[in-house]
């Protein structure tokens, strides 16, 4: 009787012990010190990055530049396929010693919260399809008739950030999610071996019609000018001596870059350069308008 006392005290012990360390990090906010991604408390167990990854962040991570838009700095890493966002993840986790990793649509979607759009207030709130990108990119699509200044991608956190305090959710680049709403605990650690892959968010490039879904499948790797991505990390995935204490800063990411002019020619063979590029050439298109927003809902 006393031994099996002894056995249940050994591991209740133990279960506490072990509970205590899987949640010790409590912090509000940290930064990652090897690629100075910044995280915010998504709830009890997670952490999900403020900002998209920007081209910065991947260049120091990467030494590759595959930007469309290749202006560096703030601007959002873009152009990224779920094989490459996967050979990122390979080489960030192994040098922090954490396990960083795609958010979850479900994890996405508490992020974001509810938001109400109206035709007065998305282009003061998102980078979205709007007339300066329409008079630039001419995509084919309803636009919505505001200006946000940004013909193409902008700098993160251009636009104030959600009730949550992250930003870019919605507008900017789209955002790949590990998988879809079916799968919610998906730890996301094996990209491309995901049954459904998801992007979130609408872009630079999507309009009234593209915005009525924010969160879509998507079964294909694609890699194109209007896709990017942020991370996520559980509370117990985090090497506490490879982050540091957020500064006052309001934005921490350094607006001057490294990031080089032309992209770096990086094409050696690899098992992940099985994507292909969406890249085409677009035709000239007749103007589209769109006239009256309809209530944003998936």
């Amino acid at each position: 009787m006393l031994k099996k006392i002894t056995i249940f005290l050994f591991v209740l012990i133990f279960l506490q012990v072990y509970t205590a360390a899987l949640y010790a990090f409590d912090k509000e906010t940290f930064i990652d010190l090897y690629s100075g991604v910044e995280f915010k408390a998504l709830n009890s167990k997670t952490y999900l990055a403020v900002y998209e990854v920007t081209q910065e962040q991947w260049y120091k991570v990467m030494n590759t530049a595959p930007f469309s838009f290749n202006k560096g700095g703030l601007y959002p890493a873009e152009t990224i396929s779920i094989g490459d966002i996967q050979k990122f993840l390979n080489i960030l986790n192994e040098k922090t010693n954490s396990q960083y990793r795609l958010p979850t649509v479900a994890e996405w979607r508490e992020a974001a919260g509810d938001v109400n759009f109206s035709r007065d207030n998305i282009c003061s709130y998102a980078n979205i399809y709007d007339i300066s990108s329409n008079s630039i990119n001419r995509f084919g699509n309803a636009y919505f008739e505001c200006d946000d200044k940004f013909p193409n991608t902008a700098p993160v956190g251009s636009f104030p950030p959600n009730s949550k305090g992250y930003y870019d959710l919605y507008g900017n680049v789209k955002e790949w999610l590990c998988n879809s709403e079916s799968d919610r605990t998906n730890t996301c650690a094996f990209l491309l071996g995901a049954a459904s892959l998801a992007v979130a968010g609408g872009g630079y490039s999507d309009g009234p019609k593209e915005m009525k879904n924010v969160v879509k499948d998507e079964r294909t790797s694609l890699r194109f000018a209007g896709l990017g991505f942020r991370l996520a990390i559980d509370k117990s995935a985090i090497n506490p001596n490879s982050v540091r204490d957020k500064t006052s800063s309001d934005n921490v990411i350094a607006p001057s870059s490294t990031v080089p002019v032309t992209p770096a020619d990086n094409k050696e063979p690899s098992a992940y350069d099985n994507q292909r590029s969406d890249k085409v050439e677009k035709e000239q298109v007749p103007e589209r308008k769109f006239k009256f927003l309809p209530f944003l809902r998936d």
